[in-house]
């Protein structure tokens, strides 16, 4: 039989989590997935269109994906995945039926609801905002059956390409956390000089081994006039204000007046609001989180690496008009 469509493939997915007594990697799923809906060598030598992927390794990544997203999944380290305890009173409450990717979208709504609730007031800011203009992967967006049934072929392709972007950036966290801390700042420093900060002809920052909190160092301008101190928390932990303020006196011992601070995780509200206060006298500190690191990185084209490329075109109108210029 032909590979099931994603939909068909979460309670599986799950269930194989549930049963198994050890982390799981996404391919340890294709061999029990093979049984249980009987697929042939040639099912499972299938490919996506376009793509060098197969089509069973696809739906199981994105299975696994939304199964994250939800909170039934989780990821203790890079590339292994093992069902918690959200997972498994799930599969109690529903133990029968295919799991839609509308439930898990409401699993995943509410989770981020939960956990807004729990954590401390976000304050705004004044230091710079980010780039804006990634358009970011919106998780409430409805399934692609339901997209195609209601939207235009233009806006189903906008839609998946948000979606893959989406998996992407979640899939870079996960690598980024994965990383040694030696490579972890240096990948950082590498995005901030694709940014555009310092020179990117040869290496303009020092590591310091942990030197008072300081992990590198770059120029803001390609002279070297003003230098600006980076701290790299690859962490699983919220980054709470004692952090920052050692941060803070950290750049004040070297005179310095402006810092990025950047982790896998986040910032607590506290941390947040002694940045801002922080940056509100004589010194200008940045902080960047997790989903913000990797939307970056995907932005400027570090750590990534173009799968397929597909080219739309529509009618030149003016082609066809009375001019004579053919």
């Amino acid at each position: 039989m032909p590979v099931p469509p994603k939909a068909k493939l979460n309670r599986p997915i799950l269930e194989i989590a549930a049963e198994s007594a050890v982390t799981l990697t996404r391919k340890d799923f294709i061999a029990p997935l093979a049984e249980r809906f009987s697929l042939t060598e040639d099912d499972l030598a299938e490919t996506t269109h376009g793509a060098n992927e197969t089509r069973i390794a696809n739906r199981i990544n994105w299975g696994v994906t939304h199964l994250k997203y939800a909170g039934l999944l989780d990821s203790p380290s890079r590339g292994k995945l093992q069902i918690n305890q959200a997972g498994r009173e799930f599969l109690k409450a529903h133990p029968t039926g295919d799991i839609p990717d509308k439930l898990l979208r409401k699993l995943r709504n509410e989770r981020d609801r939960q956990a807004s609730l729990a954590e401390d007031a976000i304050v705004a800011t004044s230091v710079p905002a980010a780039d804006d203009s990634f358009v970011q992967y919106d998780e409430t967006a409805a399934d692609m059956e339901e997209i195609i049934s209601t939207s235009t072929p233009d806006e189903v392709i906008a839609d998946a390409y948000q979606q893959l972007q989406g998996k992407l950036a979640d899939d870079m966290l996960d690598a980024l956390k994965g990383v040694d801390p030696y490579r972890f700042e240096r990948i950082v420093v590498a995005l901030l000089v694709k940014m555009g900060y310092g020179d990117s002809e040869r290496d303009d920052w020092d590591r310091h081994g942990g030197d008072g909190g300081i992990d590198g160092v770059i120029n803001q301008d390609p002279l070297g006039l003003e230098n600006v101190y980076i701290q790299a928390k690859r962490w699983q932990n919220t980054v709470g204000d004692p952090e920052i303020r050692n941060f803070s006196g950290s750049l004040m011992a070297r005179g310095a007046s402006k810092g990025v601070f950047i982790t896998t995780s986040n910032f607590s509200g506290a941390a947040r609001q002694t940045a801002q206060t922080i940056s509100a006298t004589n010194q200008l500190i940045r902080l960047i989180n997790g989903q913000e690191l990797a939307r970056l990185m995907i932005q400027h084209g570090v750590g990534v690496v173009t799968e397929n490329t597909y080219e739309v075109k529509k009618l030149d109108e003016n082609y066809f008009s009375d001019s004579d210029d053919i």
